[in-house]
């Protein structure tokens, strides 16, 4: 997607946060830095959406009034430490605002954010040639070469493997050890069978991405993605031991802003290539289309009842092609890219009650800054 070329230094995007309670400040007509785009609106890329909103008008200045109060609100009743909503549309931040102790440079565990970032990393291995998304993984994980059928790659990636969640996910030790328990238990179902969302997937792809990046996760994640896009301050505390790849990673607003960019931007950022527009497409489509999702409890949390590879199409147009997509996390951090109307944000707080109540509410308000750029 198209985006104005940006000279401004991300800093000039941080609110100061003020004290808990009170609203921080809009600071519309911003450059966002990194996003230099090439790119053209729906070119040569039928699984995303190519209906785009006309040319952007100028907002007024109580354009995000009501994602304002419900962010304040949401923090309030929760009795969070503080929240941030940023929203770039063209190259340009459009809405930027901050409560409580929590503004777009505060380090936020992500949770399942974590597995678009993941996903990413993977498919770098795709577009080197190392590995193909329908290949079985017993080739570089033997723990999993007696599978029948196999596992492949897509189908970790879409939750689709069969693999069952184990306790090893989150305490907190080797990813390689973890990775054999995962193989040596039951399978939920035959690969490719039925879909459930799940963590198990995402920590064998985490070792998968270890074998054939020859390092621990960590650094393999930072060397293909986070350190190309300038994400200095996206980590994964503990590593390289339990790196956590499904739901591990801290990072801020300001940092996965690059990532939404260069999502945006079908792979490029600052003029450079991170992922193939190849991948892109298929990281933000549709992966499971017809598999029954009504029991699925993720589902049952979003009401999105598709996946792509470690993200949410939140919204496809009557062709089924992505309109929205999104990486939303159980602690409430929910990052998205509208492609219709050439923008991206991430509503931006740590909201440890639960997925059940976090994604929800965080989801809402994201809804309500998206829709201001389509009135």
């Amino acid at each position: 997607m198209p985006a104005t070329p940006i000279g401004v230094k991300m800093a000039m995007l941080f609110v100061v946060a003020l004290v808990l309670g009170a609203c921080g400040s809009s600071t519309p007509g911003e450059k966002f830095d990194p996003a230099t785009s090439s790119s053209t609106v729906g070119s040569s890329n039928p699984p995303i959406s190519q209906t785009t909103v006309s040319t952007p008008v100028p907002l007024p200045e109580t354009a995000f009034d009501v994602t304002d109060a419900m962010l304040r609100e949401r923090v309030r009743s929760a009795g969070l430490a503080g929240g941030t909503v940023v929203v770039v549309r063209g190259g340009e931040v459009v809405h930027s605002y901050s409560v409580g102790s929590v503004d777009v440079s505060t380090p936020l565990s992500v949770a399942s954010s974590t597995k678009w970032l993941t996903a990413a990393t993977l498919m770098t291995f795709v577009d080197d040639g190392s590995l193909t998304l329908d290949t079985g993984i017993g080739r570089w994980l033997p723990d999993f070469a007696d599978d029948a059928p196999s596992i492949t790659v897509r189908q970790l990636l879409n939750h689709t493997s069969g693999v069952r969640d184990r306790d090893c996910l989150w305490n907190g030790g080797p990813l390689d050890a973890c990775v054999q328990l995962i193989a040596r238990s039951p399978r939920e179902f035959p690969a490719g069978s039925a879909y459930s969302y799940g963590n198990a997937d995402f920590h064998v792809l985490g070792r998968l991405v270890e074998v054939l990046g020859r390092a621990d996760f960590a650094s393999v994640v930072r060397d293909r993605i986070t350190g190309p896009l300038g994400m200095s301050s996206t980590v994964w505390p503990g590593a390289p031991g339990g790196a956590g790849p499904a739901a591990g990673v801290r990072t801020t607003a300001d940092d996965y802003l690059k990532f939404l960019s260069m999502i945006l931007d079908h792979g490029e950022s600052d003029g450079r290539r991170v992922l193939s527009r190849h991948s892109i497409e298929e990281l933000v489509q549709n992966q499971i289309g017809g598999y029954d999702t009504d029991r699925d409890f993720a589902v049952g949390i979003t009401r999105i009842p598709r996946y792509g590879l470690g993200c949410w199409p939140d919204v496809v147009d009557a062709d089924g092609r992505t309109v929205v997509v999104s990486g939303n996390g159980g602690k409430g951090f929910y990052p998205w890219v509208d492609f219709s109307t050439q923008s991206f944000g991430i509503i931006g707080v740590q909201d440890d009650r639960g997925a059940q109540v976090a994604v929800p509410v965080s989801q809402r308000i994201a809804v309500e800054a998206r829709d201001v750029l389509r009135r």
